[in-house]
């Protein structure tokens, strides 16, 4: 066997264990109409390790949680009033991928997961638009949106950090005689016209 063929059944192997940890860390949520009510299954048949895996790989352990935020998933993505399978596993997907730890962090992810579906119909809007009218409009759109979710990201960022600012400094000058200070620096005297 060659060193390249060793190398790609390697990666291959690698790749396929990433993709079995992630189907094991949460099942498939399935999608089927009754009319205009839509019914959700969680796995092959709704058990309850099932939705505790669901509920894990989505930050809660809160069934009422988990309940409406499927619901409002699917309703987020849906162009019709028909709730479609494949968009419903793709912003799970994306939820699940970002590994949210709680609550907030699963519905930052969700509207992350809506921000990008409404962005790439955007996009489609835009390049199939025919009038200067319809080109703007869609291009104001996808414009929007796509800052939007940079500043989902951002967000999402600095909830993870807890708030935690870090500053880093790159270069600093101090000229012969001066000095530099490090840390946080208060006024606590007087100014140079109360002294008077």
């Amino acid at each position: 066997m060659s060193n390249v063929t060793k190398t790609t059944d390697e990666t291959i192997a690698k790749l396929a264990e990433k993709v079995r940890k992630r189907r094991d860390k949460a099942p498939t949520v399935s999608v089927t109409m009754d009319g205009k009510e839509a019914n959700l299954r969680v796995g092959e048949d709704n058990s309850a390790d099932d939705f505790m895996r669901l509920m894990a790989a989505l930050g809660t352990y809160d069934t009422g949680f988990l309940n409406a935020f499927l619901g409002q998933i699917g309703n987020s993505v849906s162009r019709t009033n028909e709730i479609s399978e494949v968009s419903m596993r793709f912003a799970l997907g994306v939820i699940i991928g970002l590994e949210p730890r709680d609550e907030i962090e699963a519905m930052l992810a969700a509207q992350m997961a809506a921000v990008h579906v409404c962005a790439l119909d955007s996009s489609r809007r835009y390049l199939w638009a025919e009038g200067l009218q319809s080109k703007d409009s869609a291009e104001r759109a996808l414009t929007k949106l796509t800052r939007t979710f940079a500043t989902q990201m951002e967000t999402l960022k600095r909830y993870r950090s807890k708030g935690q600012q870090v500053v880093r400094v790159e270069r600093v000058t101090v000229n012969e005689g001066g000095q530099a200070i490090v840390g946080p620096v208060q006024h606590g005297g007087r100014g140079i016209d109360e002294e008077k």
